[in-house]
């Protein structure tokens, strides 16, 4: 069985610039919005921001 290709690494070792995002907002509606925002990479921070996911 094949992996499939990290887009993300194969730029990094290319020497491809790479434009991402830190986020620190624990919001589905804004997680939404960034996935689709275009940007090589998002990094989701829940450890350091001052933010708790919402219980139903």
């Amino acid at each position: 069985m094949s992996h499939p290709k990290n887009l993300f690494t194969h730029a990094i070792r290319n020497g491809e610039k790479q434009i991402g995002l830190w986020v620190s907002l624990v919001s589905e509606t804004s997680a939404g919005i960034i996935a689709g925002s275009g940007y090589d990479w998002v990094l989701i921070d829940m450890e350091l921001s001052p933010n708790e996911i919402r219980r139903s």
